[in-house]
């Protein structure tokens, strides 16, 4: 049984674009609301949004949105596990990284070249950051009790 089967992945893409859209609303929703007081599920909503746009890049073959959004959910992670504190320096670079994200969605969905410069710039520093606040964490760890 042979047949033709012609699928049009572009109908996916508006779709994943879509769901970027809300997602990225969420995420800079939650990020400009959140403080070292609020409550854990502002987090986890903004976890959950980055974590669907990182799939969805995987899914439809935007594997540098994948691969950018991973860094910023590494963070979110450590916060949602209380491995990192939520500070304003935090916040500050997710929201920057946020707003890297939503050129590399955009410029995927325009078919624009990405700014490969401020992608790198913002990865490093994300990784930097998560790597940061390891260090500092082993550093309590092995300083001596009081």
């Amino acid at each position: 049984m042979d047949s033709d089967v012609n699928i049009d992945l572009s109908q996916f893409h508006d779709v994943f674009f879509e769901e970027c859209s809300e997602g990225l609303e969420i995420m800079e929703s939650g990020l400009l609301n959140l403080t070292s007081d609020s409550d854990p599920e502002v987090i986890n909503t903004i976890f959950r949004a980055a974590h669907s746009i990182k799939g969805g890049g995987g899914t439809f073959g935007f594997s540098e949105i994948s691969d950018f959004t991973h860094g910023m959910e590494t963070i979110l992670d450590e916060m949602r596990n209380g491995k990192l504190v939520v500070t304003p320096e935090a916040v500050e670079l997710l929201l920057a990284a946020l707003d890297c994200l939503q050129h590399m969605v955009q410029a995927s969905k325009d078919k624009t070249p990405i700014d490969q410069v401020l992608v790198s710039e913002l990865h490093q520093k994300l990784e930097a950051f998560t790597a940061d606040s390891a260090a500092s964490e082993q550093v309590e760890k092995a300083a001596p009790a009081d």
